[in-house]
């Protein structure tokens, strides 16, 4: 008995010094990458991984911090939103923090600010600020912090005013890697801060990306009146208009903004109903013909308006129409005889006038490599073939089973495919994929369905298909587990699938966690999280 107390005795002392050994060594902390390597890899990683990161060591830590700031308001819930302003707001001045005790004794509420000095200057890390973002959260802060409802509203909404001014002016002044601005609105009745704080600070100098979700009020047309006297060196510019506008001293204020850039890239333009606003915009692109190679299109009307000026731009690659309006036979043929050399064309929306697809095909698919659009008839297809000899990335949208015959006599004649993409409005439509894997090109690799199926079309589909697909994505609502077997039937026998992505629904099952397990461990087969499935 003796013996054995004294041989467990020493084990514990072995076990107990082995662990001061091990505590007395400090933890690795020693950079082995440079900062901006670092962070380059950490772009990758999903917020929940980033803050994961948080915790590993200082190093780490200190490379995650600008990132998780760069951009706050973003995909975070008011509430979320909420907790980052009293950080923020430790770090005004004296002479603001006695603002904004004036501010919360107006509203009687009393708020505790950080009395600590922080690590880090937060404010710095900003890289892009939407208003939008900055207004929810003060206004649910505000909200949550109320010891009853406030009948005062005006009172509250002057409160909201003053301090988004308050916050805007501490990044203003801090933020030197400020460069995108997204100027919209959370609450329709408040304004955004007067112009004179974006000119004093000099933040309007250094943005790259502007985008701006008009909607009229006195501030916002002052702040749009002076854009181009600061605003040079954009290189992407978005205008939507909420509501409907006809003002031309409005567009003409755009029409200067773009006049005014040094070397704009890419320009989206959003439901703009006056075909005047129309014009008046798109004749300011004369002045970015050479560096302007991105034109986004979405509910803009079109209507007698003349699209020759397109045509101008030797660099332009991609050209997108999106539910436009007044498109016809004429403006549509002007975009023949054209100097760029398209990459990406997008055309949705146009379902009742096909012909007005086909003819842009014809005017602009020489060299287009990524082709969308929601119609697929005989002369659409005719134009896809004869005129996008270099197509290698179509997407049906919105396909329909009475398509197929036209479908099949596309896919026949555009061997050169590697990525396609089936969608339909209605997802929950079964019957939608009811053809042959051989009608599929030679040389796919990359399939995505997001479409309603049964099993036996997918398996249809899958068993016949002679392509070395690497990269399926079902996105479909109602997959169940014997989708998933056909799948894996598939996986198992060809074995040259790589990548599999499962949408549709926010978790597997049991049946299909253990079966896509198999397919990791088994197959290597790289299964895309759910939460990324859009991205792919």
């Amino acid at each position: 008995m003796v013996n054995i107390f004294r041989k467990t005795f020493r084990r514990f002392v072995k076990i107990y010094k082995r662990r001061q050994v091990a505590r007395s060594i400090p933890v690795e902390t020693k950079q082995i990458l440079s900062d901006e390597c670092i962070q380059h890899v950490f772009k990758f990683l999903s917020d929940n991984g980033l803050y994961s990161c948080l915790f590993v060591n200082k190093y780490w830590c200190k490379n995650a911090i600008p990132i998780l700031w760069s951009r706050p308001f973003r995909n975070l819930s008011p509430e979320n939103q909420s907790k980052l302003l009293a950080i923020y707001l430790a770090r005004i001045t004296p002479e603001e923090k006695v603002a904004l005790n004036r501010i919360f004794k107006k509203i009687k509420i009393k708020i505790q600010l950080p009395k600590h000095q922080l690590t880090y200057k937060y404010e710095s890390y900003l890289q892009e600020l939407s208003f939008k973002g900055l207004e929810s959260a003060i206004f649910s802060w505000l909200s949550s912090s109320l010891r009853k409802p406030i009948k005062d509203t005006h009172s509250l909404n002057v409160q909201i005013e003053h301090l988004t001014t308050l916050l805007c002016t501490l990044f203003f002044r801090s933020c030197e890697n400020l460069n995108s601005l997204i100027i919209d609105k959370h609450l329709s009745f408040t304004n955004i801060p007067d112009v004179v704080v974006f000119s004093k600070s000099g933040i309007l100098t250094q943005l790259r990306k502007l985008q701006i979700n008009f909607r009229k009020s006195e501030s916002i047309i002052d702040l749009l009146e002076s854009l181009h006297l600061y605003c040079k060196k954009l290189e992407s510019l978005e205008v939507n208009f909420i509501e409907f506008e006809n003002d031309e001293a409005i567009f003409d204020s755009i029409s200067n903004l773009i006049d005014q850039q040094e070397g704009l890239k890419e320009l989206r333009l959003g439901y703009i109903q006056s075909s005047n606003g129309t014009r008046t915009i798109l004749s300011s692109i004369k002045s970015q013909v050479d560096s302007i190679h991105s034109i986004h299109f979405n509910a803009v009307n079109f209507k007698g308006i003349s699209l020759k000026i397109l045509g101008s731009c030797p660099n332009l690659k991609n050209l997108i129409f999106w539910n436009s309006q007044g498109l016809g036979t004429q403006n549509s043929k002007s975009l023949q005889d054209s100097k760029y050399h398209l990459e990406k064309l997008h055309l949705w929306g146009q379902r009742k006038q096909s012909n007005i697809t086909a003819t842009i095909i014809q005017a602009t698919g020489k060299t287009v490599k990524q082709l969308w659009v929601d119609s697929i008839s005989s002369e659409v297809v005719q134009s896809i073939i004869d005129h996008c000899s270099q197509l290698t990335d179509l997407r049906i949208m919105d396909y329909q089973p009475k398509q197929v015959p036209f479908l099949l006599n596309l896919l026949k004649d555009v061997n050169q495919l590697e990525k396609l993409t089936i969608t339909r409005e209605t997802v929950v439509e079964m019957g939608v994929v009811n053809f042959s894997g051989k009608n599929l090109p030679i040389n796919l690799k990359y399939l995505r369905l997001e479409c309603g199926f049964t099993t036996g079309q997918l398996e249809k589909l899958l068993t016949t298909c002679k392509a070395p697909l690497r990269t399926l994505v079902v996105d479909y609502c109602k997959f169940e587990f014997a989708h998933l077997k056909v799948i894996s039937d598939y996986i198992k026998t060809t074995k040259c699938l790589k990548v599999l992505g499962i949408g549709g629904k926010k978790e597997y099952s049991q049946r299909e966690s253990r079966e896509i397990e198999s397919l990791e461990k088994n197959y290597g087969i790289y299964v895309i999280p759910l939460h990324e499935i859009h991205d792919w």
